[in-house]
């Protein structure tokens, strides 16, 4: 079966009883990695036990994926709870794999052992995921990059379980700079608290320079300086910003995403423009609200880009957004060169 939102966050919080196996899967490895550890302490109550848990990666099974079936199978030796973990980094043996799934289905008394199997971000074409997302005995659960709107009430739920605030400015300059990888933000959400004074009696709140002060990416440039530079046309310190941001580890697919959400409140605004608003009228109409300091840059944008460059310019981004998906694409060197291009147009229009 496959299980998405609620109902995913539900089963691994408490997974249903007549399930065998639970295939974790997604371009999030950090969040198929923190489901997969709480499956393991809900399968495993004694974490210790080393004749509990079976692991198996990938190419154990290369010449042998049998091996899977017969661990599932294999009795264990105290009559306590089994686990088997596989760690599947290529699908050279998916067929197979797809097979024993469909077997231990058909036959679900012959597991004597639950499966968790945690895998990268396999297609809808996968054997594997297609076994388990037609099985009924077995689950899949894909794992995808939060959304800002979750990513925001992640932070603002975790700092307050540490009565820890944080001001609004503060959590729209910090939230994309978290996305890409959810263990990578419980880290870095973590690390503020700490900073902040976790534990301390007195409530703390986070502010706009803590940000800039600890948070990964968030020293020397943020993903605002990148994107009003290269929409109003400052080549210069558009690629100089871009260059820092790299230089700082920051992840140019968030940026990317960033840059997209930008020309959509453009967009969004260019239209009430042609309905007959004024461009003022147009921004406040944006929701959220562009930050004040922001406000004339947004206005010199929406005079520099007509409606329909702003689509070609979206059109292009979601063209280097799927470059950047294929496998050992040069990330960093094609959002560089999007930007370029985008600040060189717009810096001939100003």
């Amino acid at each position: 079966m496959k299980l998405t939102g609620a109902r995913a966050n539900k089963f691994v919080s408490a997974p249903q009883a007549d399930i065998i196996g639970v295939l974790l899967f997604g371009p999030d490895r950090g969040l198929v990695k923190e489901r997969g550890g709480l499956l393991t302490k809900y399968y495993l109550p004694n974490p210790d036990d080393a004749f509990a848990a079976t692991v198996l990666t990938a190419d154990d099974l290369t010449g042998d994926p049998a091996k899977l079936a017969d661990e599932m199978s294999a009795l264990s030796m105290f009559r306590d709870a089994r686990l088997v973990r596989l760690r599947l980094d290529h699908e050279r043996n998916g067929a197979a794999i797809a097979k024993i799934i469909k077997s231990f289905d058909t036959e679900p008394g012959k597991a004597e052992a639950k499966l968790i199997v945690e895998a990268g971000d396999l297609s809808p074409r996968s054997a594997v995921r297609k076994a388990f997302e037609a099985a009924g005995k077995f689950a899949a659960i894909g794992c995808y990059a939060a959304n800002t709107a979750d990513l925001s009430n992640l932070v603002r739920t975790s700092l307050n379980e540490h009565s820890i605030a944080i001001n609004n400015d503060a959590l729209a300059l910090w939230t994309p700079l978290l996305e890409g990888d959810y263990a990578m933000a419980r880290s870095e959400i973590e690390k503020m608290a700490l900073y902040k004074g976790y534990g301390s009696e007195v409530e703390a709140r986070v502010t706009l320079d803590d940000i800039r002060t600890l948070a990964a990416g968030g020293q020397n440039v943020s993903i605002d300086d990148i994107i009003m530079n290269a929409m109003s046309g400052n080549v210069t310190e558009c690629d100089a910003s871009f260059r820092r941001a790299v230089a700082g580890k920051m992840n140019s697919a968030v940026i990317l995403r960033s840059l997209q959400r930008h020309i959509g409140r453009l967009l969004e605004a260019s239209a009430n423009m042609d309905s007959g608003e004024s461009a003022e009228g147009a921004l406040r109409s944006l929701r959220p609200p562009v930050f004040r300091m922001q406000e004339r840059a947004f206005l010199g944008q929406l005079r520099i880009w007509p409606g329909t460059m702003l689509r070609r310019a979206l059109s292009q981004s979601l063209e280097a957004e799927k470059q950047l998906k294929t496998a050992g694409a040069p990330v960093d060197a094609i959002t560089g060169r999007l930007l370029l291009a985008l600040s060189g147009y717009a810096g001939k229009r100003r």
